[in-house]
């Protein structure tokens, strides 16, 4: 029979044991390491991701603002044509005193009054979303002149035609221009 030295079983036991141990160990050393570098790496993407959301925002913008600006010109050069000019020049060259002079227009001068209307209130539709500046309608149109001449007009649809809020867009456009020039008078006073 063969005998077993358990003397010699215990020290192999306790020596592979610490050997486990001690790679047991390295294994979480070089898996810290390993979660530490994807870690790392998921902080790098995260970055990058960040800063491509960053430039297509700016992007957006840009976009934006050149589409905003498509509709200022196209809206420009539509109120620059001939028709639209006539019709200005009518607005502005007449001399109305009540709604029943402009019922005694001819109609193409009544529509012309109109298509001037119409577009004011286009535009300060245009103000009031935010798509235009108060900057950009005071520098290419004069809104207040036409408001004027055709208050008599405007208070005549305002009280004969049912359902009318008299143009209240083309109103808030020269409450606005009219603020802020008052606004710009005053700081030159002081």
């Amino acid at each position: 029979m063969v005998a077993i030295n358990f003397g010699e079983i215990d020290a192999s036991i306790a020596f592979l044991s610490s050997m486990a141990i001690i790679l047991g160990a390295i294994f979480v050393v070089l898996e810290i390491k390993d979660n530490k570098k994807m870690i790392e790496a998921a902080t790098e993407q995260a970055k990058a991701a960040a800063v491509q959301a960053d430039a297509s925002a700016k992007q957006i913008e840009q976009n934006t603002a050149i589409a905003d600006m498509d509709i200022i010109m196209r809206l420009y050069e539509f109120a620059n044509s001939r028709e639209v000019q006539s019709a200005y020049l009518t607005v502005v060259n007449s001399n109305l005193k009540t709604y029943d002079d402009f019922l005694k227009l001819p109609k193409e001068e009544q529509i012309s009054f109109l298509q001037i209307s119409s577009l004011f209130e286009s535009i300060g539709v245009l103000l009031d979303r935010g798509i235009i500046t108060l900057k950009t309608v005071d520098d290419m149109f004069v809104p207040q002149i036409s408001w004027q001449r055709m208050k008599p007009f405007m208070d005549g649809v305002s009280a004969n035609v049912i359902g009318s809020d008299n143009f209240p867009y083309f109103a808030k456009l020269v409450k606005a221009i009219e603020a802020k020039n008052a606004e710009t008078a005053a700081r030159k006073r002081d």
